[in-house]
């Protein structure tokens, strides 16, 4: 006889999910909180925090300061479901498309002299003889 206790036989489910914990691999470079878990974007809150705890028993804080900070960040952007809709809100929305800046036509410069002499003469001090109207006397 073995001394071996028989296995039950393993759920469909149960192997599902030990492969997915056998498959994820944290990406500590990534700026989105999913990939630092290494858990997909429908994860529901079990499996994120069975995630975090995975990998803080992985890089613990005495050891790995650094991917700890970085692992204690990302669950707790993640860790409410309020912190997750408004990570997934600000996180996924697409960046607006780059428009150059509109330039403003630039002054047109091309007159002619003529026109501005008649703007002056018309509108401006030339062929006036009396400047008395320019002056006030001065009260002291």
């Amino acid at each position: 006889m073995s001394d071996r206790l028989p296995q039950p036989p393993e759920s469909p489910s149960a192997r599902g999910r030990a492969r997915s914990h056998q498959e994820r691999q944290p990406n500590l470079a990534s700026s989105d909180p999913y990939a630092v878990l290494g858990l997909s974007r429908s994860a529901d809150s079990r499996e994120i925090k069975r995630a975090y705890f995975e990998l803080v028993r992985q890089y613990p804080p005495e050891t790995a300061g650094e991917a700890f900070k970085l692992i204690r960040a990302a669950y707790e952007k993640l860790q409410t479901g309020a912190a997750k809709a408004e990570t997934d809100l600000f996180l996924f929305q697409p960046s607006p498309a780059w428009q150059p800046r509109k330039h403003q036509r630039k002054l047109d410069l091309t007159f002619d002299p003529q026109d501005i002499w008649l703007l002056l003469q018309n509108h401006g001090d030339l062929g006036r003889t009396d400047f008395k109207a320019d002056t006030r006397p001065v009260k002291v």
